[in-house]
Order: C-alpha cells, then sequence, then structure tokens
C-alpha cells in the first residue's frame, strides 16, 4: 500500500504561514514506523511546515502522487481542521479511501463517524489494527474480523467491530518515525518560547518526545484515555535504546516524556535514574528530562534522585485542594500530599507546572475559596501553578455529565463549536448559582493578576523576530540573558519564564497585561473583563 499521512496544522489562527511551535504528532509517528516496518510505503504531508493554505497543500499533493489511503489522526479540540481536511481530500482525490484515529475518534466514534464521514475509523492503540485492516483489504477478507475499526455498512450505518486488546508488550514496537513529518527541520526551528514551559532552559532547545508507558491505570473525571484504561510500562532498557540512538542523532539536550503518568511505582524511576545517568555520561553535552507525575507517587529521596539524573521539570497534578472535589474527581490524592510535594520541590530548587482547574460537578462556593486561598499562599502562585477552569472533553465523565444535566444540549453542535466552548468556562456544578459562578469567575482574575508575578525585561534587543531578553528574577534576584527568544510585549496571553539560577517561574510583563493592572485599580476587575475584547482591539490598532 502507498499511504499518505497527513498532519493537520495546529495554530487555529494561523492559516497560511508555516509554524513549527506544536508538539510532535507521536501517535502518528508510531503508526508510520509499523507500516514500514511491514512493507508499506508512507509519505508524510506536515501541514505546519508549509507555507500556504491548507487546501492549496492538499490539493497540490494529491496531485502529484496516487495514494492507496490518506491517513489522520488527533484529538477532539482539532474537529475544526479536521473537517476542512477532510472537506480537502475529498474534493481533490475523492476515490482515495481516508481512515480517521486518535482521541477524538475513540471518545465519540459514531459521532465524529458520521459528521466527518471518513472511509475508515480506527479506535484505540492503532498499530495492530491498521496493519491488519489494510491486509484485510488487500485479501478482500471480512473486516467484520478486525477488531477495533469502524466502516460504513451496505445500510449506509456505522459497523462497529469489536474492541481491540490493548498491546501486552509495548517493547515489541518499533520506535516512532519522526523522519517523514520533518523532524530536522522541527529542531532547527525550535526555539525557547514563554507559551512553552518546557523549552527555555536552554538558549537551543532540541527536544525529543519519548513514550515510556502507556494510558494510565487512574480514572480521574475529567481524563479521557485515547489507547485505552490497560496502562502498560515499557522496559527501562528499551527506553535507553531509544534514547542513545534519538539524542546522538539528532543532538537531542531535552527529553520531553510525554506519558500520562511516568511511573506508578518507584523502583522502576529508580532504575530509570541509574540508567539515563550512565547514558548522559556518554554524551559530550548536557542533556536533561522533564516527565509527568503524581503527588502521592513522590518522596523527598526519590525527587532528589531524579534531579540528580536530570529531571528539571515536574507536571504535577494538583487540580484542586479542596477534599471533597478531588474525591468527586477520583483523583485519589489529598491535600497534604499536595502541600507535601510542593515544599519537597521549593526545597530542591525544581521547576513546576500545575494547575487548579475550578468548577468540577461537587464545587460549591466554598470549595472554590478552598482552593483559591491556598493558591494565594503558595509561593507558587506567583508562577509554577495556573489557574484554568476544567473542561468536559468528549470521551470522560465529566462529558456526560454535562450532556445529561443538559448544559451540552447538542452534542454535534458542540464538537463543531468546540473551541468556542473550551474558550469559555461553563458552570457544570451541582449547587454554584451564576451569580456565585460569575463572582468566583470576577474574583480568580482578579487574583491572577494581584499574585501571579509579571516582571518587565531589563533589555530587549530584536534580531530578525527573534530576540535576546535580561530578565532580573522576583525571588532570587539573579539576572539572567535568554538568547533565540520569542516575545511579544503585545500579547494577551501569559508568557511565562523561568529562572535559571533558582528554577522558580514569573511572567513577562506585556502592554495589555500591565494596561489591565492599571485600570483594575481605577475601575475594578468586573469591569475590566466587559472591555477585555474592546481592549484588545484597540491595542491590535495602536501596535500596527
Amino acid at each position: 500500500m502507498k499511504i499518505l499521512i497527513v498532519v493537520i496544522r495546529f495554530n487555529f489562527h494561523n492559516t497560511t504561514k508555516a509554524d513549527y511551535n506544536y508538539h510532535l504528532p507521536v501517535g502518528l509517528a508510531y503508526i508510520s514506523s509499523i507500516l514500514k516496518k511491514n512493507d508499506h510505503s508512507v509519505k508524510w504531508l506536515n501541514l505546519n511546515h508549509y507555507d500556504g493554505t491548507m487546501d492549496d497543500l492538499i490539493r497540490k499533493t494529491l496531485s502529484q502522487e496516487k495514494f492507496d489511503f490518506i491517513l489522520a489522526g488527533g484529538l477532539s479540540i482539532f474537529y475544526p481542521v479536521f473537517k476542512s481536511c477532510i472537506n480537502s481530500f475529498r474534493k481533490y482525490a475523492p476515490h482515495i479511501p481516508v481512515v480517521l484515529g486518535g482521541g477524538m475518534v475513540s471518545s465519540q466514534p459514531e459521532l465524529i463517524f458520521n459528521l466527518l464521514k471518513p472511509d475508515f475509523i480506527v479506535i484505540g492503540e492503532g498499530e495492530m489494527t491498521i496493519l491488519e485492516l489494510f491486509k484485510c483489504l488487500e485479501n478482500n477478507g471480512n473486516l467484520n474480523k478486525v477488531a477495533g475499526i469502524g466502516y460504513r455498512g451496505a445500510d449506509g450505518k456505522l459497523i462497529l467491530t469489536e474492541a481491540r486488546k490493548a498491546i501486552k508488550d509495548i517493547d515489541s514496537l518499533p520506535y516512532p518515525d519522526y523522519e517523514g513529518l520533518g523532524y530536522d527541520a522541527y529542531l532547527e526551528h525550535m526555539i525557547p518560547r514563554p507559551t512553552d514551559p518546557y523549552y527555555d532552559l536552554f538558549d537551543n532547545p532540541r527536544a525529543y518526545s519519548l513514550v515510556s508507558s502507556r494510558s494510565c491505570p487512574f480514572s480521574c473525571t475529567f481524563c479521557f484515555h485515547p489507547i485505552g484504561n490497560i496502562y502498560r510500562q515499557r522496559s527501562v532498557s528499551s527506553i535507553m535504546d531509544e534514547l542513545n540512538f534519538a539524542i546522538k542523532r539528532y543532538r537531542i539536550n531535552i527529553i520531553h516524556i510525554m506519558d500520562e503518568l511516568f511511573s506508578y511505582n518507584k523502583e522502576r524511576v529508580y532504575e530509570f535514574c541509574t540508567q539515563i545517568k550512565q547514558l548522559f555520561k556518554t554524551i559530550p553535552w548536557e542533556v536533561r528530562w522533564n516527565c509527568q507525575i503524581r503527588v502521592d507517587k513522590l518522596d523527598e529521596e526519590l525527587l532528589a534522585t531524579m534531579k540528580d539524573a536530570g529531571c528539571y521539570i515536574l507536571s504535577l497534578g494538583l487540580e484542586s485542594y479542596s477534599p471533597a472535589v478531588l474525591k468527586s474527581m477520583k483523583k485519589k490524592i489529598t491535600p497534604q500530599q499536595i502541600d507535601n510535594t510542593l515544599q519537597m520541590t521549593r526545597r530542591l530548587n525544581m521547576t513546576i507546572q500545575g494547575n487548579f482547574i475550578f468548577f468540577d460537578a461537587a464545587e460549591t462556593k466554598e470549595t472554590a475559596y478552598e482552593t483559591l486561598n491556598y493558591w494565594k499562599k503558595s509561593v507558587y502562585s506567583g508562577g509554577g501553578i495556573n489557574l484554568f477552569y476544567i473542561q468536559p472533553y468528549p470521551g470522560t465523565s465529566l462529558y456526560k455529565h454535562c450532556v445529561d444535566k443538559g448544559i451540552i444540549k447538542d452534542e454535534a453542535d458542540f464538537i463543531e463549536n468546540i473551541t468556542t466552548w473550551m474558550a469559555k468556562p461553563i458552570n457544570m456544578t451541582n449547587s454554584m448559582t451564576d451569580k456565585e459562578f460569575n463572582q468566583f469567575y470576577i474574583d480568580i482574575y482578579e487574583a491572577e493578576r494581584k499574585y501571579q508575578k509579571y516582571v518587565k525585561p531589563l533589555s530587549v534587543i530584536s534580531d530578525n523576530g527573534k530576540y535576546e531578553i535580561q530578565v532580573k528574577c522576583p525571588y532570587c534576584n539573579s539576572v539572567s540573558t535568554y538568547k533565540n527568544f520569542t516575545f511579544d510585549k503585545y500579547s494577551y496571553g501569559i508568557q511565562h519564564i523561568s529562572c535559571r539560577n533558582c528554577s522558580m517561574r514569573f511572567h513577562l510583563e506585556t502592554v495589555i497585561l500591565k494596561t489591565e493592572n492599571l485600570l483594575i485599580k481605577f475601575i475594578g476587575a468586573k469591569n475590566v473583563i466587559s472591555m477585555r475584547n474592546i481592549m484588545k482591539k484597540v491595542l491590535k490598532t495602536i501596535r500596527f
């Protein structure tokens, strides 16, 4: 088979320019790898790497070569982009079957199939499924015997086959194929960005996305596991073999561990730390790594071992400081464990990335302020712990709660307008009144402006769209210079940065944030929130 894998353009606001600011589609890289291993021909079209509209790029690619299948896949949040791409596939190559996979499909197979009308869908892990599907089609076999797929029956309705069992031995899978998607170019364009907390460690970051385990053994109500609920870990030796190749081949200096949960047991973490230290001794440049881990899986000895082995930032699932809300979320952690972990990370000077997310179904006025007041007192309120609103992602228990309660009245409308839904906080609680909800939204906004630390750079030197900035840390007062940086002083979004001395995170001051902070003092947070869209338009006009 000759297969075209299409990587959608991830930046919703960029319609015509190449943009390398995205996270690698690791799932598609694994699919490409298993296809190549089984003698299929694979070509990638990474729409992020080319100037031009998606429609023109797809037209050009499909007019230059003939393909047997088009493959694409990803998360629900990108549904509008997938819809646009599939329209282009159908317009320029209506005869080529389209196969869709990823979390978007796995969370809502019937809805996505009926809306986007692909020829086939792959549900859950795709490596073995895609191989069996192509073999079945080549041999004119019975599609109903291929587990984990969906296709249209003779009556026009979706037929779903039996669920595919999880791949037990994930060591048996080939390493992800990043070559085809333009990985070298991706690395060359990788620069420290204040919207990404993982890459400002080095002036020239070269990050490798690693999967060391699959899924997660927990079932938090706000989380969906795109490849199923069975947690499996790769052997540490397999991981080291992949890293030994990747670090040297691509001159990697940051290992970005993509796991939903880096490790369930401490023994594996200790083994990983021992072996990665040995690996780093063979590399003539500095290499560091990051991961996502639970607060109930850490103690100070383990954390110190991880730091000594090169771990520089931890992504922590905090979510709430209320026992009642944590229980409702099925988080299975306690406020004391959160507090203990944050104290440990501060003592060890480790950077953290964490979120408190409000408005779970069990949230009340009292529980919301319980979390907010804890955040205000935390050393990480200045940066490191962000305040967000819980989102009803398709496939989650929270999403079902919203459907059952009538908050989401039309699931097709929700997915069609998902970016609009996700852009605003939604009252999904069982008991907060709209008045309490709206007031708390104002209070969060005001607290962010008051407690987060915003720092104006000491100097900003521009060089063809890239910057060299000097920043004085508001915690340790040391001055760090960041080269090859991106900085937009007119940006509305929060621009994070981590001190290269004490590892604490804070924010770069922008014109909009400075203006808002001044206005809050005179007219109050409620009125500033009402004025925000007008302010953004005015400042955009001034900027240009």
